[in-house]
């Protein structure tokens, strides 16, 4: 929020007005991804939205099936009505300021074929329920667009066909601005011109220049996530930084639905940077690091059978590391790693359920969140050899797994764990294990008891990863990366408060009271012993920006150490953006 917008000496309509252009992205600010608005009014008839609930979905009109009853009827789908709103609904008359509508001038819609191109679901086709609600979890997932409806509203019992309303609601996707962020202890700003949604095609294109503990950068970027009227993504971006510079390139065709039989994707990326090793939040040693990875894959299935996708990859991978001694730098490293290089073809298998549901008001504020509440699992299994091109023999693995309950109507828990690793001569190295779970517990409508645990550990790690905890780690009331070892253990609770005070249509508020809890184990980089079990108490202010793709939640966070050794500080305050509460 910029100083001005907070000096009571202002008008108190100059200063609403800073403030909401503050929040929005017109004046320099950081903002975070918009929660739902205002339903739309207006009656059913052809060409209107229909009505709908925030967060949630909209609502069937009476007399029409519901998508059960279509499906058992074997309805065919008549008309597809697109409807995008503006960020604010002037129809409503506290968001019907001049501000507001000023607003709503300034910005470029999506365009109607942006949402189209979409769509799982064509005029003509059999009515599927489930591909309505898969719908609208892609359109919910792009960060220039706030919530997604599909549903049905009318129907034609003589032709069996049935009219489906397709509502989207946009945020506010220019940034011109500065943002700050403070963790750990340690500033990062960000100035930046950046549109997430360039014409109103979805395409996002950025130039920014960035500073923060470990480096300065100036970054191009340009996404599309739907190249043409495609299903192909296409991702570049360089960055030119203070220790080097990186480039990357991806083109690929995902599975980006759940009955999608084949997926294409290559990738590129190129960098060098200067590698920092920490040690009680300080630096220890340095040196440069050249990184090169490209891969090229394809993938295939069978779709989805019995609500279970199974799905099968094949590619082919090149990775190369090296390191050198830096003279300029100050603090060099007794021994340097070993460089590496890695060629080798790989094969994957992925087994996915089709098991989601709508929540709000867990890690958001005010918006619809999609829990997936099935099984998934993922694994990846190379070998590279000498005759690839590589430097050594080795066989490297990937796993990954991630479960969802729904335990009750206020309880839900979320489990993921992942493995990663290979094996050279017989021997196991750079193996990292990690393992977490999620719970939530609904108090009240406004309340919830948060609790989160997650754990790392690892086998003979490559010299330049660390496992480090600390203020940008979980451990909010300590510095950046203060703790170091081999492997690691965080515990986290959270009572949460949302509120339903929204100031100016533009922010939702709530707030947190935490505890954190961790500690390392394994000798550090020094040779030190751990420092044993870390903890610190906190409060915070969360505000969910309604209004703009900019990021999620703004967290503004007072926290206190109650461990802390001699010569740390311990109060620390955090003003940051995460994509959750």
């Amino acid at each position: 929020m910029r100083a001005a917008a907070r000096d009571s000496r202002l008008p108190p309509r100059r200063a609403v007005a800073l403030l909401a252009a503050a929040a929005l992205g017109i004046a320099p600010g950081a903002g975070a991804e918009p929660a739902p608005g205002v339903a739309a009014s207006g009656g059913l008839v052809r060409g209107a939205a229909p009505h709908v609930d925030r967060p949630g979905t909209a609502v069937v009109p009476p007399g029409v099936p519901d998508g059960q009853e279509l499906e058992a009827l074997g309805a065919t789908i008549g008309t597809i009505e697109l409807h995008v709103q503006n960020i604010f609904d002037t129809s409503d008359p506290r968001e019907d300021g001049w501000l507001y509508r000023t607003a709503n001038a300034l910005h470029l819609k999506t365009r109607d074929a942006t949402v189209r191109q979409q769509l799982l679901f064509a005029e003509g086709a059999r009515f599927d329920a489930r591909l309505l609600e898969e719908t609208e979890r892609i359109l919910r997932s792009r960060r220039y667009l706030v919530d997604a409806w599909v549903v049905p509203v009318r129907y034609d019992p003589a032709r069996n066909v049935v009219d489906v309303s397709v509502t989207v609601r946009d945020v506010w996707t220019l940034n011109p601005g500065v943002s700050f962020n403070r963790a750990g202890g340690e500033n990062r700003t960000r100035f930046e011109i950046e549109e997430q949604n360039l014409l109103g095609t979805g395409t996002k294109l950025s130039l920014g220049r960035s500073r923060d503990v470990d480096r300065s950068s100036t970054l191009l970027q340009y996404s599309d996530p739907n190249l043409g009227t495609s299903w192909w993504q296409l991702d570049l971006a360089y960055s030119d930084n203070s220790d080097g510079n990186v480039h990357s390139a991806g083109l690929q065709r995902p599975f980006y639905a759940l009955d999608v039989r084949h997926a294409y994707g290559f990738t590129g990326y190129s960098g060098e940077s200067v590698v920092s090793r920490y040690d009680r939040g300080r630096i220890v040693d340095q040196f440069q690091g050249q990184r090169h990875d490209y891969a090229a894959w394809v993938g295939w299935s069978d779709g989805l059978v019995d609500g279970v996708v199974r799905r099968w990859y094949a590619g082919v991978r090149h990775q190369h590391a090296d390191f050198a001694r830096r003279p300029e730098l100050p603090l060099q490293p007794a021994r340097l790693p070993a460089a590496r290089k890695f060629a080798y073809p790989w094969i994957g298998w992925q087994f996915l359920e089709d098991r989601y549901a709508e929540g709000a008001n867990l890690d958001l504020i005010g918006r619809t969140e999609d829990l997936y509440l099935g099984r998934s699992a993922y694994l990846e299994l190379g070998w590279s050899s000498r005759s690839f091109g590589a430097d050594q023999d080795a066989i490297l693995a990937r796993a990954r797994g991630l479960a969802g309950w729904r335990l009750d109507e206020r309880r839900q828990l979320f489990v993921n764990a992942a493995l990663d690793g290979r094996l050279e001569g017989g021997v196991a190295r750079n193996v990292v294990g990690s393992l977490g779970g999620r719970y939530f517990w609904r108090l009240t409508d406004r309340q919830l008891l948060y609790a989160a645990l997650s754990g790392v550990a690892t086998q003979r790690l490559d010299a330049e990863r660390q496992v480090l905890l600390g203020g940008e780690e979980g451990l909010r009331g300590y510095p950046l990366r203060f703790q170091g070892g081999t492997s690691s253990l965080l515990f986290t609770v959270e009572h949460r408060v949302f509120t339903d005070w929204y100031p100016f249509r533009l922010v939702r508020v709530g707030g947190a009271a935490f505890v954190d809890v961790g500690r390392t184990w394994g000798r550090s980089l020094t040779g030190a012993e751990p420092l044993g079990r870390l903890s610190n108490v906190g409060f915070g202010l969360r505000l969910g920006n309604n209004r703009t793709g900019l990021g999620n939640v703004l967290h503004v966070d007072v926290s206190y150490a109650l461990d802390a050794p001699p010569g740390v500080k311990r109060l620390e305050v955090t003003v940051e953006t995460r994509e959750r509460f």
